[in-house]
């Protein structure tokens, strides 16, 4: 999402990229990300997580159900967001090189920038789906700030003490779980909300209830995205990307294939033992489980990212590859539209299946999707420099108004 800006010499700003000043095999990881996100936020979406485990057992699918959402988790489960941070600190490094090319300074640009990430994540938190992570993202952008400047190695120091924070903050218990619902506790006491009532509000209830459970169930998103040490993985994942980012190896993959390859071997090598550990571990949340998601997450996430860029650079992979492409131009606008449609499936203010169905039957929902979106993403782009969400993004950002539409190509006769 940071990706997206070019200097313009025009107004001396930096103003939004379009067409070829992007990069396109960043614009389609990034759509191939949100394919893993959308898959793996569909267990809340649903609501199947907030199911008791008697109530899951009743489904007529809870054999498959284990079954699929076991492989889920090994496989998806916390790897694509992994690789959407990563490249949000690329973004933020490709932001910091065109600015200095022009010697502008761009820090009240970007944290008026982030203010408006924030704020958006907060009304997507609220009106459609309560674990937005766009706040989060929004703040740990804000801390790359200081370190803009600093050395790779002082860069690669803060990545690795960040990624090792949430082992710590689990074996050391220095942030309890619960510290931050007090807000969300008031409120659902306010209006007489208990923990059991929150799916069939949801499920069954309509825009104001929806609102209302959002609101404090948002809350206790904030609580879980610092307790759990969330927070501290997003920003060394930024901190990679801005690494990452530096080196500019996006823009000469074909000069890593050796190292490309060796890498994603390296990555499932290690990475999906070490998932399946991560499974069978991940309702007990106990030290062993932290453990392995801090050392086996990040393998298999450079497994796919590595294995994406082998597509990239073959023909007929890179065919396949590029099709992510438009879903990554459109990334923000796809990210909220993922929970809009969700909401409509699984609320009671459309079909109301929330709560109804396990992962053998979300999941093909969640592919479902994606597909449109793809599709959908294509057809946008036809006529339009930029998704819905990110025009509004860019014209709070820069406090005027910024064209949707595709300017018409004007041909230029040559000289009699």
């Amino acid at each position: 999402m940071a990706d997206d800006l070019q200097e313009s010499t025009a107004e001396g700003l930096l103003a939004p990229a379009v067409g070829q000043e992007r990069y396109g095999f960043l614009d389609a990881l990034r759509g191939f990300s949100l394919l893993g996100i959308i898959l793996a936020n569909m267990i809340s979406l649903s609501l199947y997580l907030y199911l008791p485990t008697a109530a899951k057992a009743t489904f007529a699918t809870a054999s498959t159900d284990k079954v699929v959402d076991f492989v889920e988790l090994v496989l998806i489960e916390s790897k694509f967001y992994t690789i959407f941070s990563v490249l949000f600190g690329v973004g933020f490094s490709i932001l910091i090189t065109r600015a200095r090319a022009k010697s502008i300074v761009f820090d009240r640009f970007f944290l008026r920038r982030m203010l408006f990430l924030f704020l958006i994540g907060l009304a997507h938190a609220v009106l459609f789906w309560h674990n937005d992570i766009l706040e989060a993202y929004a703040l740990c952008g804000v801390l790359l700030l200081p370190l803009a400047r600093a050395r790779n190695r002082t860069i690669l120091t803060c990545a690795a003490v960040a990624l090792l924070a949430p082992l710590v903050v689990e074996l050391t218990k220095a942030i309890p779980a619960g510290t931050f619902t007090g807000p969300r506790d008031l409120l659902f006491a306010r209006f007489g909300v208990t923990a059991a009532e929150r799916v069939p509000m949801w499920a069954e209830g309509g825009f104001a209830d929806i609102l209302l459970v959002n609101a404090g169930s948002w809350f206790g998103q904030v609580d879980y995205v610092i307790t759990s040490g969330m927070m501290f993985k997003i920003y060394g994942c930024f901190l990679l990307g801005l690494y990452i980012g530096r080196s500019e190896l996006y823009k000469r993959l074909d000069l890593h294939r050796l190292a490309i390859k060796r890498i994603a071997i390296l990555g499932l090598v290690v990475g999906l033992p070490l998932n399946v550990i991560y499974a069978r571990t991940f309702e007990a949340e106990s030290w062993l489980h932290k453990l392995i998601a801090t050392f086996g997450i990040i393998p298999l996430s450079a497994a796919y990212v590595c294995l994406f860029a082998w597509l990239w650079l073959h023909s007929d992979g890179a065919r396949l590859a590029r099709i992510f492409e438009p879903v990554g131009r459109l990334a923000l606008t796809n990210y909220v539209v993922q929970s809009v449609i969700s909401m409509f499936i699984f609320r009671g203010v459309g079909l109301g299946l929330g709560g109804k169905i396990g992962p053998t039957l979300y999941i093909p929902i969640g592919l479902a999707i994606y597909v449109l979106q793809l599709v959908a993403s294509r057809a946008w782009l036809r006529r339009f420099q930029f998704g819905p969400v990110e025009w509004l993004w860019r014209m709070l950002t820069y406090g005027a108004r910024v064209p949707l539409r595709k300017q018409p190509r004007v041909l230029v006769q040559p000289a009699a």
